[in-house]
Formats: C-alpha cells, structure tokens, sequence
C-alpha cells in the first residue's frame, strides 16, 4: 500500500473490507482532520471484528515499545490507536518497525502526527511497507465534497449542498462539532436517507461564536425584522452585544477587503473547488504575504459563501457604513436598549444591501 491521498481515504476502507490491512496508518498533517480520519478508520476496523484499543501517547510515553508490540492478538488482528503520536516518535526506530513488520498480520498501528522527516524510520517504512496519508492544512480541506459526505456516509444518510452549507453556518468548521451534529440529524430522520435544510434548522443549535454570523447571513437575506429576530434569540443566549457588534464588524470589513481583491465579480469561478485556488492567488496578488487580519483566518470557504454579497455593495458605502457601526458602538455602552440600537443599524444598513 502506497501514499494514498485524502481523496483516497474511502479506498482504505474497501480495502480493509477485503482483508487487506497495514501494520501501520500514517496520517501526516492536520491534527484535527487527521484526528477525525484515524479515528474513522479505527471505528471501521473495530466494526470488522479486529480487537481495538486507544491511547494517549503521553499515557504510554515509556512504555510505548510494550504497550504496541508486547501483545499483539493471538487470533485475528489488534488495531492500536494512538491519537498524537508526537510523544513516541523517538522510540519508532528500526527495531521497532523491524518488529511491527515482524507481526503485520496480527497487529495495526494508527498514528497521526502534524509533520515528520522524510528521513525519519516511520516515514519510511509508512511509505514502502504501510499506508501514508498527507493531509491538506485546515484551510484547504474542503468539508464540503470529502468530510461531510464521508461523515454522513457512515450513519446511511445523504445530504444535498443546500443543507450542507447550512451546517456550516450554523456549526462552523470544526470536525468534530459537525460529526456530533451529522449524528444527532441522523438519528432524528430515522429511517429517512436524506437530510433536508428543514431538519438542519430544526435540529442543530448554532455554536455561540457562530451564531452572530448567522444573524448578518439571515439579515442580508431577509431584511431587518428578521436580523432583529436573530439578535433577541442571541441576546437570550447570553451572548453580549458588544460581542455581536464586533461579529457585525468582522463581517463587513471582509466584505469590504473582498472587494479589493476582486474587483470584477464577474471573473469569480462559481464552483468552490475552483473557487479555492483562485482565492489564495487573489490574496497573495492583492496583499502579498501580509494579508490584513480580517482576511488573515478566513478560510476560502466562508469567503466563497459572502461573494454574492459584494455585489449589494460599492467601495463607496463603507465609510458611512463604518461610520455607523461607531454610532453603534457609543449608544451601547451608554446604556441604550441594544434591540433598538441594532434594529436603527440594520434598517439604515438596509439601502444599501437588501
């Protein structure tokens, strides 16, 4: 088994189903991702029938080389997984590895560290003997076409694009919230294969430092009765308004960078897959490598998600929009009713943008 891409990631799991298993699953990247990976993988091999056990690599630092090899499973196959393998890089050496070789059809290793050398015995032996898994860095996953299918795909369910944007606004990027969200949508369609947008919205609670962007998603969308809806639901939450004020803030000053670095709408590709690509050129064009700090963790996603905003807007609407947000500002922490303060904001912003 050779270096499989994170494309290929499925293909490891029909291979598995065949027998076909590696001493040792090598996720090299993105610790999240490759948290959630690994841990798919190991889920799916437990479900075949092979003895699992996880571990921290803190937990069994000194005593790595027997935890791994000084049992492995006298019938079948045990599959260890190790979370961070970063604790115990030191003791896979040669002998190690000569060893797990040594018991590849009884025992699986599952590591997943952020980077290692190319010269390093593991990446080696992962690269000729085992499964070598590069991952992309976070901001280029692309949740929408691997993790969220593959996710659902696990639990029989389907979820058209539609919906599947709508999770990420509400839940944001984190793996391992959207998994507990695709599970709990799940299991309330039942026997249903298809996730609809009305199951989203009906069953999956925004994340608080999420929310406020569902407030400028719902209020450019639907006007500002709608946007004050969303804003009491989020003053309920306990979220603070000057919270949401800094959100709103964020926001419109992407918008407004957005613009700088396209300025002809037209040339934006419409797909995200291509979109990706495109966008990082763009910033490295318009800023170099300093990109300013609204833009600086904005992943291609949620900038491919506000282009059909730059078209509400003109370079020469900020100022007075930046203007009123400082209004905003002042009569909130002089004590005005924030319902009013914001409601005045969104229907002056209204002109302008709906």
């Amino acid at each position: 088994m050779p270096i499989f891409k994170r494309p290929h990631f499925k293909k490891l799991l029909e291979l598995a189903e065949k027998d076909r298993i590696a001493p040792l699953y090598l996720f090299l990247g993105d610790l999240e991702l490759g948290a959630a990976l690994s841990a798919r993988l190991f889920k799916h091999l437990k479900a075949l029938g092979h003895l699992g056990e996880e571990f921290s690599s803190k937990e069994i630092k000194n005593q790595f080389q027997e935890k791994i090899l000084g049992s492995p499973a006298l019938f079948g196959r045990k599959v260890i997984y190790l979370k961070d393998a970063s604790e115990i890089i030191n003791a896979c050496d040669k002998s190690f590895l000569a060893r797990l070789e040594k018991n590849k059809q009884r025992l699986t290793l599952i590591l997943v560290l952020e980077s290692l050398k190319e010269s390093h015995p593991l990446y080696e032996y992962a690269e000729k003997l085992a499964v070598l898994m590069p991952l992309p860095k976070a901001r280029e996953r692309d949740l929408l076409h691997y993790e969220i299918p593959e996710i659902l795909a696990s639990f029989g369910k389907k979820m058209d694009r539609q919906a599947a944007e709508l999770l990420l606004t509400l839940v944001g990027e984190d793996l391992n919230f959207i998994t507990l969200e695709l599970e709990k949508l799940s299991l309330y369609v039942g026997k249903r294969p298809v996730i609809t947008v009305e199951d989203v919205r009906e069953v999956v609670t925004p994340r608080p430092e999420e929310a406020p962007y569902l407030l400028m998603e719902i209020l450019f969308r639907e006007g500002p009765e709608a946007g004050l809806k969303v804003l009491k639901d989020l003053l309920s939450q306990n979220i603070h308004p000057l919270v949401v004020l800094a959100t709103i803030l964020t926001f419109l000053k992407r918008i407004y960078l957005l613009k700088e670095v396209f300025p002809e709408a037209q040339k934006i590709p419409r797909d995200y897959r291509s979109f990706q690509e495109h966008y990082r050129q763009a910033i490295k064009r318009t800023f170099a490598d300093n990109p300013p700090k609204p833009l600086a963790k904005l992943h291609p996603y949620a900038a491919f998600k506000m282009l059909p905003l730059l078209k509400k807007f003109d370079a020469g609407d900020f100022p007075l929009i930046f203007k009123a947000l400082s209004q905003v500002d002042r009569a909130l922490k002089t004590g005005s009713p924030p319902e009013e303060v914001f409601y005045k904001f969104f229907c002056e912003l209204s002109p302008v943008a709906y």
